[in-house]
């Protein structure tokens, strides 16, 4: 039996260190949906018909793991009016960035 190359060992060592360095989030299949609310008021942001979070003025917030498909989004003020809508499609680990700068 010929002993393990050592070219390979090292080839094998190198490629180990790199994927442990890579970032989980390329891994990622589940989608995100981050809302940055530009506006001068806090807005709830619903999803699919559910409250999700709500975001204060100049802030941003992530809504995570969501399932790839169809979304419908919507930014309601403090009052309960609705701001915007939005139906996005998201396919397998895609994130969606929503910016919002009014209310």
């Amino acid at each position: 039996m010929r002993p393990f190359p050592r070219r390979a060992f090292y080839s094998l060592a190198v490629l180990a260190v790199l994927l442990s360095a890579c970032d989980q989030r390329a891994f990622d299949s589940e989608c995100d949906i981050v809302v940055l609310n530009e506006s001068q008021c806090a807005l709830a942001i619903y999803v699919d018909g559910h409250e999700a979070m709500t975001v204060r003025p100049g802030t941003d917030r992530a809504f995570s793991n969501i399932g790839a498909g169809r979304h419908v989004l919507e930014a309601l003020d403090s009052s309960g009016r609705l701001v915007q809508r939005r139906t996005v499609e998201l396919a397998t680990g895609e994130d969606f960035y929503w910016t919002l700068d009014s209310c």
